[in-house]
């Protein structure tokens, strides 16, 4: 019913890579940042193949990546409804040992060199959403019982539990946990896939905040402007005969789109014609207007007072 998007960090962590001056402090996060978002998307995609390919007695409903909002916003890595149930997967892709702990809720990553890093506890997190769907539910007048699983990605993974409130569970044990969950119908498939539609309406996509919000250390000094070369991955293309053209050669109608992109990445909310001129490197102010409309960005006002933003 709704397939997973790239995490938006992943975008704000190249953007940054691509766009500091090098040697800033903060590159070395975004790195990291950057390892961590691929390691969870993987971990998710990996989830995601294993619910495609399941084949459930009776009519079944799949949303990936599911943003809801009930008295306060929450987001799930995977939601499955039937006729008898919703449930809910709490996906995690950590790396070394994982020691999940009761009191205080929390999960203790141990590396290979033994080191120890706090996490938040799946358990709580998904106790946390459980609560809130039900409640969705609720105010929806939908009776049915809501259940929930943590999954980690790869059987590889070395996890402890002093206490398990929900199935730790790895992707290949998935399908057999789900035929074990109590079949009891408590709506037709008219009232399902009415549901589903409620539930496609009510997503609420997450909105990544911008590198300089994420790290206020970051300036605009710090950043490094111009279109970069589609071929040779230089920067500072110059913008005549309505093309960019690069030292090496190349010439390209729609390097600047990239550009734009990264500065929204970096920056966040409205861009003008004047700063899209300073960041591009084109003096010339009607040629930027339309770079930007080009771009597929949405317009707000008009004259000296109009701005863009990237659509979301």
């Amino acid at each position: 019913m709704k397939d997973r998007a790239s995490p938006g960090i992943r975008k704000v962590c190249d953007a940054g890579l691509r766009r500091l001056r090098p040697g800033h402090p903060v590159a070395g996060k975004l790195e990291e940042r950057r390892k961590q978002a691929e390691a969870g998307f993987g971990g998710e995609e990996r989830v995601d193949g294993v619910l495609a390919e399941y084949r459930h007695p009776g009519p079944i409903r799949v949303f990936a990546d599911l943003g809801l909002v009930c008295g306060s916003r929450f987001q799930l890595d995977a939601l499955l409804l039937t006729r008898s149930w919703a449930c809910l997967l709490e996906v995690k892709n950590i790396s070394g040992r994982s020691v999940i702990r009761d009191i205080p809720p929390q999960l203790v990553r141990i590396t290979k060199d033994g080191r120890e890093e706090a996490l938040g506890s799946p358990f709580a997190q998904l106790d946390s959403h459980l609560m809130l769907f039900r409640d969705w539910l609720h105010e929806r007048n939908t009776p049915i019982p809501v259940y929930g699983a943590v999954v980690f990605a790869y059987p590889s993974q070395m996890v402890e539990a002093a206490a398990a409130p929900h199935p730790i569970l790895f992707p290949n044990n998935i399908p057999l946990f789900l035929r074990n969950l109590p079949e009891h119908p408590l709506l037709d498939e008219h009232e399902l896939d009415g549901l589903a539609r409620q539930v496609l309406a009510a997503h609420s996509p997450y909105v990544q905040r911008p590198l300089c919000t994420m790290y206020p250390q970051v300036s605009r000094s710090d950043i490094r402007t111009g279109v970069i070369c589609p071929d040779c991955g230089e920067m500072g293309m110059r913008w005549h005969d309505r093309a960019w053209h690069c030292r090496c050669g190349c010439i390209s109608r729609s390097a600047h789109i990239g550009a734009l992109h990264d500065w929204f990445h970096i920056f966040g909310g409205e861009l003008t014609n004047e700063e899209c001129r300073r960041f591009l490197g084109v003096e010339d102010r009607h040629a930027a207007k339309r770079l930007m409309k080009s771009a597929g960005l949405e317009v707000s006002g008009s004259g000296r007072w109009t701005t863009y933003r990237l659509k979301l």
